[in-house]
């Protein structure tokens, strides 16, 4: 056993026996001084009960008021003195008057002599019965320690009929009975007392460690669940949040849905007119004008789509270490003069799987939303790190990290900082510190989407006048995945005959024109129900099926499923505004808002596959 391990020796154990020892010697103390006080009292009141009774018996009360002569008081003194001396343990005495005087003793040089000083004599005057123990050391007390080494002097006082003092009878008692009783009195109380405390700390010991750890139980669960309390609010608001910009993400990516249906007319129009316009045309400079104002509309729709994660990603795998350099050169010149930029990537490559243009598009954004912060210039800090989450929030990342390897991208600033009320809406749509007319709010929202569809998470840490640090994790990969092969860049022609299911009429009516315009014979229908008619009116083959996704009734999926049984031997390409597809056996996907190289381009490819499996995506 490990005695110093032992329960005995905690210190809650000690503190218990250091009170209960402390309690003994108390109460033993306490007895023993009761005990000495009445023992010490019954044996005066008792010796001087028993002098008076002599003084009675002998009837010389009359001495103190008339001690006659010399003879007479030797007389009646050597009666007094074989009287006294009898009683057990008195060795002598004395005889005093109430005017302070000696009127006999043993030593006859004292008769006679006055002590008006002795507060002793004055209260057993005043009837009190006192008493002094003397340890016999002085010289005036030679002729006493012969034989004696401590003598008790009690005082007794000798009272009338009337009740009035007469006198004061002094006799000498040894006190060594009593003193020894007393000592062996108290020996026996401490021990007792000792005893009896460490018998209650042995019997109470279990009972106090058990409430003790009871109270510690206690405290340490009401601490575990207030932590549990903030965690729980934090985790609700951290939901709240989350289930705001869900409802942010599906408004902006129903708004970027619809947008991207008239981007793809107005961008796909412009580029049939370029083609039908001769060279030297002055519409084409309007109708360059058309195609350039679609093309910078389309950067909005992607920055909503990014934002509500609905934007299709063209992933690859690469060193973030790497990323962090090549975007230092360009911010040097973007941010200004006044703003140094500093670079600190980690020792070891941080690979990730993402779209270099996104997260060139993430860097940017922080790093423009760190100048704006920085108007008298600072120092902007791009870092990477390794982090490993635990899913527990308690770890090196925030709350919401999930288990796993992620790389972390800090982009810091010595700005103005953001109060609390400020960081609560920083990445909502449309939400901007700025004047009216100097942002549109979307930058930080677009990295909150961007982030949030590579499956990671951007936390932000800022305070006014403290700058402002946003970490994002990314999940670490690896090895580095294959490059995706590079698409022709001459746009086909072809003969074969199309049905196009579409809700949108302009839409409809642009795919339509651009496919006829290359050769393909081209039916159309305006929701799923109408292709799934047409399908069954028509004679001749149908060779591709280009249908929406969302439509309203009978979507993309749902109507190619239905298509495909009837038109068994015909291929589908889906057209789409967002990224995100539910697996299925037979399709490639078109993105909008698609130029006319890019419809074509997915046709081909579509119509010339030899198995209806897997994916053929159309480029940007």
């Amino acid at each position: 056993m490990h005695w110093p391990k032992h329960p005995i020796f905690t210190r809650f154990s000690l503190f218990c026996l250091i009170g209960i020892v402390t309690l003994a010697l108390g109460m033993g103390a306490a007895l023993s001084a009761l005990l000495t006080r009445a023992v010490s009292e019954w044996e005066w009141q008792n010796t001087a009960a028993l002098v008076r009774r002599e003084v009675e018996r002998e009837g010389l009360q009359g001495v103190f008021t008339e001690p006659g002569g010399p003879g007479t008081r030797q007389r009646w003194g050597r009666v007094l003195s074989a009287t006294m001396t009898s009683l057990p343990e008195v060795v002598r005495v004395k005889v005093w008057n109430r005017e302070h005087e000696i009127l006999w003793s043993d030593q006859t040089s004292l008769i006679g002599q006055r002590f008006p000083r002795n507060d002793e004599l004055q209260r057993a005057l005043a009837g009190a019965v006192e008493v002094e123990i003397k340890r016999l050391g002085k010289s005036e007390q030679r002729y006493e320690r012969p034989r004696f080494g401590t003598l008790a002097e009690v005082y007794v006082p000798i009272f009338a009929a009337d009740g009035r003092v007469l006198g004061v009878v002094e006799v000498y008692k040894t006190p060594d009975r009593l003193l020894n009783t007393i000592r062996w009195s108290r020996m026996m109380i401490w021990a007792i007392s000792l005893a009896g405390g460490a018998m209650l700390y042995l019997v109470l010991l279990p009972l106090l460690m058990q409430v003790y750890r009871r109270q510690v139980e206690e405290e340490m669960l009401r601490q575990h669940a207030a932590r549990l309390e903030q965690q729980v609010e934090q985790r609700t608001q951290q939901f709240m949040q989350a289930q705001k910009m869900q409802a942010l993400g599906l408004l902006a990516g129903g708004i970027a849905h619809d947008f991207n249906n008239m981007l793809t007319v107005i961008f796909g129009r412009a580029q049939i007119l370029l083609a039908r316009l001769p060279n030297s045309a002055r519409a084409r400079e309007d109708a360059d004008a058309i195609g350039e104002a679609a093309e910078r509309a389309s950067a909005l729709t992607r920055q909503l789509l990014a934002f509500s994660r609905k934007q299709r990603l063209e992933r690859r795998t690469m060193d973030l270490n790497i990323a962090i350099a090549d975007m230092a050169k360009m911010l040097h010149r973007l941010i200004g003069a006044n703003i140094s930029v500093i670079t600190a990537p980690s020792r070891s490559a941080g690979w990730v799987n993402v779209d270099r243009a996104q997260l060139e598009q993430v860097i940017l954004n922080l790093a423009v939303n760190a100048r704006d912060a920085m108007p008298n210039g600072g120092r902007l800090t791009l870092a990477t790190a390794t982090v490993d989450g635990d899913g527990s929030g308690e770890g090196a990342g925030p709350a919401t990290l999930p288990a796993g390897r992620f790389v972390q991208l800090i982009v810091s600033d010595t700005g103005v900082g953001m109060d609390p009320a400020t960081q609560a809406r920083i990445f909502e749509p449309f939400f901007t510190t700025k004047p009216v007319g100097e942002g549109t709010g979307l930058g930080l929202s677009t990295v909150y989407g961007i982030v949030e569809q590579h499956d990671g998470h951007v936390v932000v840490e800022s305070a006014p006048a403290k700058g402002t640090t946003f970490r994002v994790y990314l999940p670490r990969v690896e090895e580095p995945a294959p490059e995706a092969q590079v698409m022709p860049s001459r746009p086909r022609t072809g003969w074969e005959t199309i049905l196009i299911a579409e809700d949108d009429p302009a839409v409809r009516a642009l795919a339509s024109d651009m496919l006829r315009e290359h050769g393909y014979t081209v039916l159309t229908a305006a929701d799923g129900d109408e292709a799934l008619q047409v399908a069954e009116r028509h004679g001749a083959r149908i060779h591709l099926l280009l249908t929406d996704v969302m439509m309203p009734g009978m979507n993309g999926l749902q109507l190619a499923g239905s298509f495909t049984a009837v038109r068994p031997e015909a291929r589908v390409l889906y057209m789409t505004g967002y990224a995100e597809m539910p697996p299925v056996s037979d399709g490639a996907i078109v993105q909008k808002p698609f130029t006319m190289f890019a419809l074509m381009e997915a046709v081909r490819r579509t119509l010339e596959r030899s198995e209806r499996n897997g994916y053929v995506v159309s480029p940007a």
